[in-house]
């Protein structure tokens, strides 16, 4: 197969496997949290992949046409890594209503932002 073939084939891939983790990262957070907030998922995709779109917008000296390839086995690779670790943190972080304390509610908050947003800024 041609190097470009190759590529677009790995693209798909890697694609789909990241909408994959979007459904299931929104199907988990219905389950351990209230129904509405599984919404939240979507949104920290969406900033995920803003963020990775920002880094490689001002890195294009990094990214040139002929190392394509390479980058997309480095960058599937690390998403399978954090795309693992972001699910085994997700399951084993437990919401509290905010009556608790508002500074838990917001610590398990940003730890929930810091477990979903690293495998969408990988792949983009």
């Amino acid at each position: 197969m041609s190097r470009k073939v190759t590529f677009l084939v790995g693209l798909f891939i890697l694609c789909m496997c990241v909408l994959m983790l979007q459904i299931i990262e929104t199907r988990v957070l219905s389950v351990i949290s209230y129904y509405h907030l599984a919404f939240f998922a979507i949104s920290m995709a969406m900033f995920g992949m803003t963020a990775g779109s920002l880094i490689v917008y001002f890195n294009q000296a990094l990214f040139v046409p002929e190392r394509l390839l390479l980058h997309l086995s480095w960058i599937a690779s690390a998403f399978a890594v954090t795309a693992v670790l972001s699910t085994v943190i997700l399951i084993s972080t437990v919401l509290l209503d905010p009556s608790t304390g508002i500074l838990l509610s917001a610590m398990l908050w940003l730890k929930l932002i810091a477990a979903l947003v690293p495998p969408y800024v990988l792949p983009a």
